[in-house]
């Protein structure tokens, strides 16, 4: 009884490894490009520098904006 049970598991596995990659497959061809894993993309990109560059000024503008707003209202 055990080895159907495993024989069932390992079917399953292996439908889904196929499920899996038919899905990549197909996301390659909608969006025209490879899955990139990790962070391999060119970091010598100027737009993605000046990208990185401008949310990391607003995210520093929108913190003391909320510090303030905080102050604001809890201490005046």
């Amino acid at each position: 009884m055990n080895t159907s049970r495993e024989e069932r598991y390992e079917a399953a596995a292996q439908k889904a490894r196929a499920e899996l990659r038919r899905i990549e497959q197909q996301s390659e061809k909608v969006l025209g490009a490879p899955s990139v894993k990790g962070d391999a993309q060119d970091e010598d990109d100027p737009i993605e520098r000046l990208g990185k560059r401008i949310g990391f000024g607003l995210s520093i503008l929108l913190g003391v904006y909320v510090a303030w707003w905080f102050w604001d209202q809890f201490f005046n």
